[in-house]
């Protein structure tokens, strides 16, 4: 299938998930041809799927992807809340617990999205298939990749459809497969080098089911998230308003500690948080379906930028690229930053008129939008001993800053503020080390020293919100 033709031709994305979907919108704004194949043949409406076993656990969309989407699909925040989704404060409707203490709730101004992954990804999907000039292929599995004779450029793809083995020819491949990429050893096939793999084994998994909230629940708060406190406990859990007046909980736990899936020894867990108050709501809610497990063994980066040969006609992005660790929330975020780059690039290569120098500009440029969100997750999980991974020089020092940050957010405003605008990767590292934070963290992780950390942050009582539950910040609120 020859997909040449006017401008700069046709374009293939392997993967119909958020990455592939996000990549498709871009490419349809500079291919003639866009086609989208994916394994799984999708029902209609927002269900469940086989090649998305993540979709039925929670998931959070940071302002930076909320912005890429935003941008990208005009009226779709509207859309979803139409659809029962909602958009609150970050910090206003959220009653968190981090590091042993509960953080200062305040007006952030930082809206935050609250529903399933599946309504978020099937209003996303619609969305891409209204663009006239991309296909979407299901059904199909790609076993491999097309190139010249050399292995100097990708010229398509090899596909096992229904009808059998084909062979699809394109000016550009987009591999936004996941997790499960078997991109480098497509590459191998090609005569290349497999990219390095930067690893941190973490053993996670999460179990996650959909509850009706008891009828003693005044909403005084959208989402209850109680995070551990590294290194000493590693478990963690989440309630999370959906769609449908629901909730929507899960619970998780890193090596190997894993929360069953069977509903007395998933309250059972949630029993054995840190705090009690996920577990006080969750036993007086009603169960509304089964409790699925995904289990993620590791994070993964790999450095495609650091190859010596990398063939032309051929872009990685999203999971496929790097793989994040789910707890932060991040992935779906960096995949909109990856196509945002995308776009970036080919309008930078609209002057030549051709494709040469794309994959290698795309590939070494993509660092620029992992390297925050990797050192920041990364950095959180190699607290502990029990994770393998790379330890850089100095990074007991950043624990000890890390720790002090966390612990002065559930008193200052102010920090929380500035720790909220990296989390969404709004800013650099940079805000958390300026002098209006690091002299009051300084500050506190030297009253530490002398007082126990019940007198120096709020351990104990759940905040209230800092005024009554006001309507969600508009989606262009920025």
């Amino acid at each position: 299938m020859n997909m040449a033709g006017r401008g700069l031709g046709g374009a293939v994305v392997i993967g119909g998930s958020m990455a592939g979907l996000l990549a498709a919108r871009v490419l349809a704004d500079h291919f003639e041809k866009v086609i989208l194949v994916e394994r799984d043949l999708r029902a209609e409406g927002p269900v469940p799927r086989k090649g998305l076993p993540q979709g039925v656990h929670l998931h959070v969309l940071l302002d930076t992807g909320r912005r890429i989407l935003d941008q990208s699909f005009p009226g779709l925040f509207e859309q979803l809340q139409e659809q029962g989704a909602e958009l609150i404060d970050s910090s206003r409707d959220v009653a968190w617990h981090h590091f042993g203490v509960w953080k200062k709730r305040y007006t952030s101004g930082i809206p935050l999205l609250l529903c399933t992954r599946t309504l978020l990804e099937w209003n996303v999907l619609r969305r891409v298939k209204e663009r006239p000039n991309v296909e979407f292929r299901e059904g199909c599995s790609v076993e491999g990749l097309l190139a010249d004779e050399r292995g100097g450029r990708v010229t398509g793809i090899r596909v096992k459809t229904a009808q059998g083995d084909e062979s699809w020819e394109a000016d550009l491949v987009v591999d936004a497969s996941g997790r499960g990429s078997r991109m480098p050893q497509w590459l191998e096939a090609l005569g290349h080098a497999r990219p390095e793999e930067e690893q941190v084994q973490v053993d996670l998994a999460y179990t996650s089911g959909l509850y009706a909230p008891p009828p003693r629940f005044h909403r005084e708060w959208k989402a209850l998230m109680q995070y551990p406190r590294p290194p000493s406990t590693w478990r963690a859990g989440f309630i999370s308003s959906v769609e449908g007046g629901r909730w929507l909980v899960t619970l998780n736990g890193y090596f190997g500690d894993h929360a069953p899936t069977e509903p007395e020894g998933f309250l059972e867990f949630a029993r054995s948080l840190s705090r009690p108050d996920l577990y006080d709501y969750l036993r007086d809610a009603r169960p509304l379906g089964p409790l699925s497990t995904h289990k993620v063994k590791d994070t993964r980066w790999r450095h495609y930028e650091r190859l010596a040969r990398f063939p032309e006609g051929l872009v990685v992005l999203g999971d496929a690229a790097c793989a994040f660790n789910p707890l932060f929330g991040q992935g779906m975020s960096v995949a909109g930053l990856g196509a945002e780059l995308l776009d970036t690039c080919l309008r930078e290569q609209a002057h030549r008129g051709d494709l040469t120098g794309l994959a290698q500009h795309f590939r070494r440029r993509l660092p620029e939008v992992i390297r925050l969100p990797w050192f920041m997750s990364t950095s959180m999980d190699l607290q502990y001993p029990q994770a393998t991974g790379e330890r850089a020089p100095g990074l007991g020092a950043l624990h000890w800053y890390i720790r002090q940050l966390m612990e002065r957010s559930s008193t200052d405003a102010g920090v929380h503020r500035r720790f909220n605008r990296v989390l969404h990767l709004q800013t650099g590292l940079g805000a958390v080390l300026h002098p209006f934070v690091a002299l009051p963290v300084l500050t506190h992780g030297a009253r530490s020293l002398v007082l126990p950390l019940q007198r120096l942050a709020n351990t104990e009582t759940r905040p209230p919100p800092p005024e009554p539950m006001s309507p969600s910040p508009s989606p262009r609120d920025e």
